[in-house]
């Protein structure tokens, strides 16, 4: 399923969407970037944050956790899913917002990547540098992350990931959902469905003849709006909740 809009708010507002990661520029105009990839990265991210997740160190390649975790005996690392999405050996996680609900993280690093957002998130660090702030952003924490951004100085952009170098509708959906809140015109109720059906048709067949955990995450988490108040920062290559760190300076005493 395609997105396709006559609203000339949206259509002006995709202008601003990177619409996958291949798309991203060798030399990104300086701003806030926010990563979207909905299914499953942008979701696992704030759950792993929500959880008391120290951070969530974005390894450079699949392969780095294991050395990750030998310099920090106390992490948790995610891998592959492994087989019947059971999980990788070696590793204690895998890129599930349900999957990781059974795991340790409270007070500990954490330490992952993935093929389409984790890696978006390496290629807008590696190209950007310190021009470019990062955050990720999904249906989950979309108005959370809008509402930290609002009152920047800075030109937003979003990273639809998207799969396999192709725009995927989804991401494109969960980019306008956050675009729409950073701009004070939220999706009506009527709008928010048709993200919802964009979202479940594109992944909900694809999920029917795998394990439940597919489908758990897609229902219960992926599709869950506004669940979270998390907002993942890049800090070098740790994303952080910069909700906790501002709400904390704001408890400081003048």
């Amino acid at each position: 399923m395609s997105v396709v809009t006559d609203d000339p708010l949206e259509s002006k507002l995709l202008e601003t969407i990177v619409p996958s990661r291949v798309r991203i520029p060798d030399d990104p105009a300086p701003g806030n970037y926010v990563v979207i990839d909905v299914a499953q990265f942008s979701t696992t991210v704030p759950e792993l944050l929500a959880n008391g997740a120290e951070y969530v160190y974005i390894t450079e390649e699949r392969g780095k956790e294991p050395a990750f975790k030998e310099e920090h005996p106390r992490a948790k690392i995610g891998g592959g899913s492994g087989p019947n999405y059971e999980g990788e050996a070696g590793y204690d996680f895998f890129n599930s917002p349900s999957f990781v609900q059974d795991v340790d993280v409270a007070g500990r690093p954490t330490a992952m990547t993935s093929t389409n957002g984790g890696n978006a998130v390496t290629d807008l660090r590696l190209a950007g540098g310190d021009d470019v702030e990062i955050y990720v952003g999904g249906l989950t924490n979309g108005k959370a992350v809008a509402d930290h951004l609002r009152d920047s100085d800075r030109e937003t952009y979003f990273v639809a990931a998207g799969s396999n170098g192709k725009p995927s509708p989804e991401d494109t959906v969960g980019a306008l959902y956050i675009a729409r809140h950073l701009h004070g015109v939220p999706p009506t109720e009527e709008q928010r469905e048709t993200y919802r059906e964009v979202v479940q048709f594109g992944k909900g067949p694809k999920y029917e003849e795998k394990p439940q955990v597919k489908r758990t995450d897609l229902y219960e988490y992926t599709l869950a709006f506004d669940s979270r108040e998390i907002v993942p920062k890049l800090e070098g290559q740790r994303l952080v909740d910069a909700a906790a760190s501002a709400a904390q300076r704001d408890e400081r005493p003048s």
